[in-house]
């Protein structure tokens, strides 16, 4: 069983309709609804009846309701009764588009051609650069370790200069202030690094929210495709996952800028720098478009 926390139906739609020559309508649901709501029409008057059948019988109720009552009712049963048909349509699709692209192309993760489908069995890495920033900024997290490591640093010079002797202490109290200094900006530093850094691929990535593999794969991710929270992917997701996707570029080591086009050596700079930034194994850089995220979990057959 699939446990979806991503899901691009768009893209989910348009293999099925590619693969069928076009869509399968919702005959059944739409058939049924508006069957229903013809024999309200046909009842008339403004007496009550007894009513069982359609939507009703569907839901296993049966009552005495104006007929006034009893229209605002079917109408509002047939709204929640197609909401999940959808959504059932919706995970059903992607194992029938999944089923088609599997048995038409190879789907291993070797497929590094742009336009090519993977298959990614493995664990990323939930990057949502909003996120990052309420940690780091100078009024959130980062504060605090900054504060923490501060006083670490304090205490562990303090115990140094309590073991010298007391002249030795007095002659070097100031060059001992100056080390310990240079010491807490050396480490604060580092988390201002951390920080450029994630303005820096932030203004260079036009998503705030990604996916990241060891292995070179880059997953930028929508929030209307996600099934959960979006706010809360990051805390609440991680582990082994399965993302089914295409690739639509390759940031390669041994690409060359064109010359002749400013665009063109502007875009390589951009590329050059993302590649240098993403934390990967590999030289080169493989932007997915994701058409599903998810935990598949499998039955033991007991």
């Amino acid at each position: 069983m699939k446990q979806f926390v991503y899901l691009d139906t768009d893209s989910v739609n348009s293999i099925i309709a590619q693969s069928n020559s076009g869509l399968i309508g919702q005959k059944t649901t739409e058939t049924s609804d508006l069957s229903s709501e013809t024999t309200h029409k046909e009842l008339g008057g403004s007496g009550t009846g007894s009513v069982e059948g359609g939507l009703m019988r569907l839901a296993k109720f049966k009552g005495a309701l104006s007929l006034e009552g009893k229209m605002g009712t079917g109408n509002e049963s047939q709204s929640v009764l197609k909401e999940i048909e959808t959504k059932t349509l919706h995970d059903a699709a992607f194992d029938i588009a999944h089923e088609y692209i599997s048995t038409t192309y190879s789907v291993e993760g070797t497929n590094t051609d742009i336009g090519s489908y993977v298959e990614l069995d493995r664990t990323f890495d939930f990057v949502d650069f909003n996120y990052i920033d309420s940690l780091f900024s100078e009024d959130g997290f980062l504060s605090y370790i900054k504060k923490t490591e501060k006083e670490k640093i304090e205490i562990q010079a303090q115990s140094v200069t309590e073991s010298l002797p007391r002249e030795q202490r007095r002659k070097s109290g100031t060059a001992l202030k100056q080390e310990l200094k240079k010491i807490i900006d050396t480490n604060n530093k580092q988390y201002d690094d951390i920080m450029d850094i994630v303005k820096i691929i932030k203004s260079l990535i036009p998503y705030s929210k990604m996916l990241v593999s060891s292995d070179g794969y880059l997953i930028p991710l929508e929030d209307k495709h996600f099934r959960d929270n979006p706010k809360t992917i990051g805390f609440k997701h991680g582990g082994s996952m399965t993302c089914f996707g295409y690739i639509t570029n390759v940031i390669g080591q041994e690409a060359e800028p064109d010359s002749g086009n400013i665009f063109g050596t502007l875009q390589h700079m951009v590329n050059e720098i993302i590649r240098s930034l993403i934390p990967t194994q590999k030289d080169n850089l493989f932007i997915l478009h994701p058409i599903a995220l998810y935990y598949d979990q499998r039955g033991s057959g007991n």
